[in-house]
């Protein structure tokens, strides 16, 4: 079985490529020169299964997060349509559905999408253009927070833990649902195969959700550390931050951590979703435990020197 899977050295690409590799695939990655150069057709052609996981989490501009997950999700889709591909899986995001009500309500499959930022709308409108896709079947993957070796987005909070120190903006009592990107990789991999997945879509996260304020608890510990500072940001200041990043996104075309739209994401209490979906109808489970993975994301970092 062939399977091409775009945006292949990204953090979530890598894992991808190495989980179908050891099932047995045959895998082509498809890189961003391959967009810049028109060759993703050549790539695509005669794949079984199509992996739509390159995309961006946050741009300088909407118009570069538009072409970067709504356009660039249309040529793949073209490209998997003209290639013969029999299914094309879509790594979305939590962020297209929207947040949860409460603690006791996590997100479902079921639940009217409403997200609150332009991440989230960009990967819903993506949603949208893979379930209209003509001659091919398509599956719909939407991971919670993905962490774990490679990833840049939890970087942050890993060198802050490692010094004792965890700062919030604004969403130190904010529950998230999780997972780890190896975790993440097989439940696309069952996306990709099995028959019950055609036309579905899937939350793929932790069984537990987790706060913040415990997840730095539990970064510092897998450093050897205990958090000496733990502080809240005050609102004010994370929104007169994130005006600053977006000028500087701007003006440098280089979007950077803290931003309006990543600020938007603080304010909801609970960024939690239900993954009985794909536990019952897949037969995923989760085989990396939240505290081993942190762990095993922090020696990561060390061992390759990102800490």
């Amino acid at each position: 079985m062939l399977v091409a899977i775009t945006g292949g050295a990204g953090f979530i690409g890598r894992t991808l490529v190495r989980c179908f590799e050891t099932e047995g695939w045959t895998v082509r990655s498809v890189l961003r020169r391959d967009f810049e150069t028109g060759s993703v057709d050549a790539h695509i052609a005669g794949a079984d299964v199509v992996v739509h996981a390159a995309g961006a989490t946050r741009a300088p501009t909407h118009t570069r997060l538009v072409a970067s997950n709504v356009a660039l999700t249309a040529r793949v889709v073209d490209a998997a349509r003209r290639g013969g591909a029999r299914r094309i899986v879509f790594i979305s995001s939590q962020a297209a559905a929207g947040p949860a009500a409460s603690l006791d309500e996590p997100v479902s499959e079921d639940a009217e999408p409403a997200p609150i930022e332009a991440y989230g709308r960009t990967k819903l409108a993506a949603e949208r253009l893979v379930r209209d896709a003509r001659d091919v079947s398509f599956v719909i993957v939407r991971p919670a927070a993905v962490y774990g070796p490679h990833d840049r987005d939890f970087l942050a909070m890993f060198r802050l833990a490692a010094r004792g120190i965890a700062i919030h903006p604004g969403n130190r009592d904010q529950w998230i649902s999780i997972v780890h990107v190896d975790d993440l990789a097989r439940g696309v991999v069952l996306a990709s195969t099995h028959s019950n997945a055609i036309g579905r879509t899937f939350f793929v996260s932790n069984d537990q959700p987790v706060q913040w304020r415990d997840l730095f608890q539990s970064a510092a510990e897998s450093a050897g550390r205990q958090l000496r500072v733990d502080m809240e940001v005050p609102p004010w200041l994370v929104r007169a931050g994130a005006a600053a990043g977006d000028l500087v996104g701007h003006l440098t075309g280089r979007a950077g951590m803290l931003t309006s739209g990543k600020v938007a994401l603080t304010a909801p209490r609970h960024w939690i979703c239900s993954a009985a979906r794909i536990r019952g109808e897949l037969g995923f489970s989760v085989d990396v435990p939240l505290r081993q993975g942190l762990t095993d994301t922090y020696q990561w970092y060390r061992t390759h020197g990102w800490l």
